[in-house]
């Protein structure tokens, strides 16, 4: 498959990813919503891509204020890294098909959490049976470095998470947590380490904008970790032997 016709798969599959990112977070806790809240009933046009725009403008799709230049977002970047895979992986081709069914399930935990600061652990659950179920099988890696990767990645938030539950303050939600850990099983212990450092310097690079915008009266608003999760682990998957090849030469 020409990695152009892949890309308009990724279009229609975003198209999909829209619909988790409007369904599967609850809403009861998001203020001004009421309880039981749910998003409409979408007409059959609004599932093709960028008609999902269309039908955002003319009446919302969430029981909650977004913004409608998501729904054309997802669409692409899922068009883009589907169509990114297929320069990235060669072989096997499995590992290129386990990509393309993980992409749309990241890319919906990203704009999930940034626009709701919740991660569904339904999407968290499956990530993480997935790559349990397909870690031992990754080429060129031992079979242990999966479970350790998952051991790593979920101790090494817990603590924040554990501590900002008993000081009553937001220094990591358990979401984060657990994603850590399914990512940690399908990366492996030393690419999970890459991508939580990745992750630490974007969201921290975005916490120092967000506090200094605090000092001229914006509001304060939370920061979610989940979307430089996902945007670290996902360049460590596809770059982190390259990354770990020029470390070597520089050493």
């Amino acid at each position: 498959m020409e990695p152009g016709l892949l890309a308009l798969l990724g279009l229609f599959v975003g198209a999909i990813v829209n619909v988790l990112v409007d369904r599967l977070p609850p809403y009861d806790y998001v203020d001004g919503v009421p309880a039981g809240a749910r998003p409409r009933n979408l007409a059959s046009w609004e599932y093709l891509p960028f008609a999902s725009l269309v039908g955002a403008r003319r009446s919302q799709r969430v029981p909650h204020r977004a913004f409608s230049v998501r729904y054309p977002l997802v669409e692409l970047s899922t068009a883009f890294l589907f169509g990114f895979a297929w320069y990235r992986i060669e072989d096997p081709i499995w590992i290129l098909v386990l990509t393309l069914v993980v992409i749309p399930i990241l890319l919906a935990l990203t704009f999930i959490d940034f626009e709701t600061t919740f991660l569904p652990d339904k999407l968290v659950f499956t990530l993480a049976g997935l790559f349990l179920a397909t870690s031992f099988f990754i080429p060129e890696r031992e079979w242990w470095e999966g479970l350790a990767g998952g051991v790593v990645g979920f101790a090494i938030f817990f603590p924040l998470a554990w501590l900002g539950d008993r000081l009553n303050r937001p220094l990591m939600g358990m979401g984060d947590v657990k994603l850590s850990g399914a990512l940690g099983l399908w990366l492996g212990l030393t690419p999970l380490l890459l991508a939580l450092y990745l992750g630490v310097l974007l969201g921290g690079a975005v916490a120092l904008v967000v506090y200094a915008a605090r000092l001229f009266g914006f509001d304060r608003v939370l920061i979610p970790y989940g979307p430089y999760l996902v945007a670290g682990a996902l360049v460590s998957w596809f770059y982190h032997e390259s990354i770990f090849d020029w470390i070597s030469t520089q050493v």
